[in-house]
Parts: C-alpha cells; sequence; structure tokens
C-alpha cells in the first residue's frame, strides 16, 4: 500500500497515512483535530550525483516549480 501526504485545512498540520489506491483520493480525518483533510501533493524527490559530481534529479526537474531565489536550502 502507498503512503499519501494530507494537510489539515483546520489546524494546517500536514500527516501521512498507509491506505489502499483505491482510498487515494478520499479525504482522511487529521489525527490532531479530525477535520477531515485533502490530499496533498507528495513532495518527494529522488537525487542522483553524476560522474562531475553535480546533483539531477531523477524521474524529472524539481526546479521548474520551485520559488526560491537560491538552491542553497534544497542542496541543487
Amino acid at each position: 500500500m502507498p503512503i499519501y501526504e494530507y494537510i489539515c485545512p483546520g489546524c494546517k498540520s500536514k500527516f501521512e497515512l498507509l491506505r489502499p489506491m483505491s482510498q487515494a483520493s478520499e479525504k482522511a480525518p487529521c489525527p490532531h483535530c479530525h477535520i477531515q483533510a485533502e490530499r496533498a501533493l507528495s513532495t518527494f524527490a529522488c537525487f542522483s550525483k553524476g560522474e562531475s559530481g553535480l546533483t539531477s534529479s531523477i524521474g524529472g526537474n524539481s526546479c521548474s516549480s520551485c520559488s526560491l531565489t537560491s538552491c542553497d536550502s534544497c542542496g541543487l
């Protein structure tokens, strides 16, 4: 079963749930305040270093949606 990420609209807490793919689009109760939370876009990313030592993302460029002005915080 995959792990899905959720963000509570009430208390803004982030939590994960291990649930079947058949329940992927269903809301989930927040473990803190029990308000129904929407599934969040997963921020999981995988990176690899090439022979030159430069880091690149595997499966696409995660920088295209980044709003930061510096790569210092993510190491790219």
